[in-house]
């Protein structure tokens, strides 16, 4: 994933977390004289126009002149959005140079969430402004940007813990959290958000705050017996969690997973302080439970074997056995690929069916799609598409319960060798959720969770989508996101332990509490607040091994690098690290130190991906793709996935019986990996068509040094020596590949 993608994807999901913690109602009377004329004027008329909610951003926020609007979307709470409110959702851009996304509310005009990314901001390496500068940018952007009433609501900067984890390094930008306070109690989850970027502007807003009634502050029981209760029952989850929310390296540890204690939605972690009944983060009574697998068998495929197209349709055809009566097989319907930011590729392949036991005109065809990795990728019933939306009420639907058990029907039909991998998401709706979805002429979606030796891994789900009319189950999705790595195993220390730990760290609070919504593919409904005893302090997680408290706030400081500046090549380095390039060790990058081959290979496996050059590996058609083997690299070896997608494209030719991943790289190699990057692969075995622009370089290398030379990749100190034996650090690295990047705009 891009960088600039990965951004607007925080940003998209930023607004998103605005309106999921409430209801928020027009509240007048509140703006003073910071109120826009166009609120003023619209109120009367119950809500904004697309021309008046442009007009308040642009009074609100400094959208540069050469930024061009790029969209305007209406997001009605009954049907394009999940929300409880209509929104107005606006962005800015400035070709590949930047992004600026708003939305406000659509009833009172206040601005819910701002962003704004920029090449600039990330690659920016000159002094910031100092805390107290950054803090009063802060302030007056709350001072245009919020109603009165509302900052005098709020706590000191950062006194409470943020109301989201911090989803992007800040760089040296200044993150401050404003918590609402009612009285001497805080309200944790309603407030504000505004980070400020080094050179002191405001590059980040978001607002979370319910608008109905809370309830009354006085608590019915005291702390001490809130204390006894939770000693007495409250408890984190065993789950394996993705290393990268907790490092904050979204593109280096991507699949890679850390077993860890953490609080989950229906862990008992909080005491209601009027009734003293322990509760989840649903607002619910915690009940003792525990997840159940669907059965027994676990995947025993080789997780790194590749196999093509034929066997892939043998597999499809076996599956479509599963499913009740018979289906002729109508061949392939073509296929796709993706490729995740470690730089492994991913295929699949899809196949029709065509029911042969159903009666009629309009038989609907079957489609399952197999990947390269053997494994079942996506069953649907009907034509490519997204049937969710019928343009009409359901009158007669199943129940919930059936809609359930049809899903779980198809689960135990096609993944039948990995029940004990997969366990049910069993979380029913409201009913008001239910005739929300029958009210759009939505499907039921039913989800699922992945297990790893029995332990669920957060964040793996996938869902099927149930017809309400019929209750049959039409679709079934799973994300292609790569294997799950993980070094533990099992853990060493039980929740009651674990608990323990956390709460040393924190002080038990009468708080007030927005609850979650429950994960179960339904419309987003509204919650109510609750007043409540809980644990607050500082963020983080128990590993389950050691027993060591992880904090977010430590760990994310670990990913700073601490030995970078001052160094010439600080911007590129700062840029490799952005893009997942290269990892940063207990804060050091070791910018000096030589890049290895294997290095080489995951940079520009992942490059591939960023740049988007015209570079094509030779299996996007339907030969079947072989891989090349290494004596030192087997399917086990970490680089295994990324050494072969190399070859695929050509990065790497294929010759030789070792690629010695460790060996450091050479200004040699790296030259030869950059031109078949840039699609000169061809052209290296052409040697008499090039005449070298050094001394040093022998005939076989010619070809890629002097295309690196024309394209300025890999400069030389010296004017007549290239130097293709000295190896090559890992800043020098760095510059090659933002380099390479610069390249694209002149091919």
């Amino acid at each position: 994933m891009t960088t600039k993608k990965k951004t607007l994807q925080v940003a998209a999901g930023l607004s998103a977390a605005v309106l999921l913690t409430g209801v928020p109602v027009p509240f007048a009377g509140v703006w003073g004289n910071s109120l826009p004329k166009a609120y003023a004027a619209e109120q009367q008329a119950g809500g904004l126009t697309q021309e008046q909610a442009v007009q308040q951003v642009r009074q609100l926020l400094n959208i540069p002149a050469d930024y061009k609007m790029e969209r305007t979307s209406y997001l009605d709470e009954s049907r394009n959005s999940p929300y409880d409110r209509p929104l107005w959702s606006l962005s800015w851009v400035k070709d590949r140079e930047g992004y600026v996304s708003a939305a406000v509310d659509a009833v009172t005009g206040q601005l819910m969430q701002y962003s704004h990314y920029s090449e600039k901001r990330e690659s920016d390496s000159s002094p910031a402004v100092s805390e107290e500068q950054a803090l009063r940018a802060a302030e007056q952007f709350l001072e245009r940007a919020v109603p009165k009433a509302e900052r005098e609501k709020l706590s000191k900067p950062n006194e409470y813990p943020g109301l989201l984890p911090i989803s992007l390094d800040p760089w040296g930008e200044r993150v401050f959290s404003f918590t609402r306070m009612e009285g001497d109690t805080p309200f944790l989850e309603n407030g504000f958000q505004v980070i400020v970027g080094r050179n002191g502007e405001v590059v980040s807003f978001l607002r979370m705050w319910y608008q109905g009634e809370l309830p009354d502050a006085k608590a019915a029981i005291g702390v001490d017996e809130a204390e006894r209760l939770l000693a007495e029952k409250a408890a984190p989850s065993l789950v394996y969690t993705r290393a990268n929310e907790l490092t904050g390296r979204y593109q280096a540890d991507r699949n890679r997973y850390r077993l860890v204690y953490r609080y989950g939605q229906t862990d008992p972690q909080f005491v209601d302080a009027a009734t003293g009944t322990v509760l989840n983060a649903l607002g619910e009574p915690a009940e003792e439970g525990g997840i159940k697998p669907l059965g027994s068998t676990v995947n025993s495929r080789e997780a790194d074997r590749l196999i093509g197209k034929e066997e892939a349709q043998k597999i499809a055809e076996e599956l479509v056995k599963r499913l009740p009566g018979s289906y002729r097989s109508e061949g392939s319907r073509g296929g796709g690929s993706s490729s995740g930011p470690d730089g492994v590729e991913t295929r699949h392949w899809r196949f029709e069916f065509t029911p042969l036991h159903v009666q009629g005109k309009n038989v609907e065809p079957v489609e399952i799609s197999v990947s390269d990795r053997g494994e079942l990728v996506e069953y649907r019933v009907g034509e490519p598409g997204y049937p969710d939306e019928r343009g009409r009420k359901i009158e007669k639907a199943v129940s919930w319960k059936a809609a359930q058990e049809s899903a779980v029907k198809l689960v135990k039909t096609l993944l039948s060798d990995r029940l004990g991998d997969i366990y049910l998401i069993d979380r029913e709706p409201s009913r008001a959720n239910v005739e929300q979805v029958l009210e759009r002429g939505r499907n039921f979606a039913i989800t699922f969770g992945w297990l790893k030796d029995g332990v669920p891994i957060e964040d793996r789900e996938f869902r099927v989508t149930v017809n309400p009319e019929t209750g049959e189950a039409e679709e079934l999705l799973l994300f292609e996101e790569g294997p799950v790595r993980a070094e533990e195993t099992a853990a060493k220390i039980d929740r009651k332990a674990a608990a323990k730990a956390e709460r040393e760290r924190k002080k038990l609070m009468l708080t007030y509490f927005l609850p979650e919504l429950p994960r179960n593919g339904m419309p987003a409904g509204t919650s109510k607040p609750l007043l409540v005893y809980r644990y607050v302090g500082d963020q983080g997680v128990v590993d389950a091994v050691t027993g060591e408290w992880l904090s977010f706030a430590d760990l994310r400081q670990k990913e700073i690098p601490q030995d970078i500046d001052g160094h010439p090549e600080k911007d590129a380095l700062q840029f490799a690290i952005r893009e997942g390039l290269l990892a940063v060790t207990d804060g050091k990058v070791e910018p000096d130190k030589a890049v290895t081959r294997g290095d080489m290979v995951q940079m520009l496996s992942r490059m591939v991906n960023r740049i988007g050059l015209p570079l094509r590996p030779p299996y996007f058609g339907d030969e079947d793709r072989k891989a090349y083997r290494f004596a030192d690299v087997d399917e086990k070896h970490p680089l295994y996935g990324v050494i072969q997608k190399a070859i695929q494209y050509g990065l790497i030719p294929e010759e030789g019986t070792r690629f010695e991943p460790d060996r450091p790289a050479t200004r040699g190699e790296a030259a030869e990996m950059a031109a078949r990057l840039l699609g000169f692969g061809e052209l290296l075995e052409k040697p008499g068509l090039f005449v070298s622009p050094y001394r040093d370089v022998e005939k076989r290398l010619v070809p890629a040094v002097a295309l690196v030379h024309a394209y300025g990749l890999l400069p030389s100190p010296s004017a007549d020596a290239f130097q293709p034996d000295k190896t090559l650090t890992r800043a020098e690295a760095a510059t090659l590949m933002k380099a390479l990047l610069e390249a694209r705009d002149l091919k």
